[in-house]
């Protein structure tokens, strides 16, 4: 299970981090979070990176990014606390998604195409101006 103490990392005390933000946040990590345990009870692994001690990704930036974090556009859903990156160095959780979409849909989650996440794994809550649960960043 993904926290928001996980989520929010050494961002904590950042003003970005806002009620509404915050609000955000537990909602997507509720969606994440179920459907992280039925990928998990199908088999597949989540692994912890080694830079945040989580299954989230990067080193800093994989959970909520304040906004003068240099990744990500102002509204991105990182920032908004929409959006999460998982640390999947093997490309499991991916592979495991594109066999399984409907899986997204039933939880309300969207995931940038794994050909632009190599080794992680973005899952939002935000619908993409495509709507379609995998799309290009």
């Amino acid at each position: 299970m993904i926290t928001l103490e996980q989520y929010v990392g050494p961002h904590a005390q950042s003003k970005d981090w806002t009620e509404e933000r915050q609000d955000n946040a537990v909602a997507m990590l509720s969606c994440v979070n179920a459907l992280k345990a039925e990928m998990e009870a199908d088999g597949v692994r989540f692994h912890t990176n080694p830079n945040t001690k989580t299954n989230i990704s990067g080193k800093t930036y994989g959970g909520f990014r304040p906004q003068d974090c240099p990744q990500g556009a102002p509204t991105s859903s990182h920032k908004t606390g929409m959006g999460i990156d998982l640390y999947d160095p093997f490309n499991e959780i991916d592979a495991w998604l594109l066999s399984h979409q409907d899986r997204l849909e039933a939880h309300g989650l969207y995931i940038e195409h794994p050909s632009a996440t190599d080794t992680w794994s973005h899952w939002t809550t935000r619908a993409p101006k495509s709507g379609r649960r995998i799309f290009y960043p």
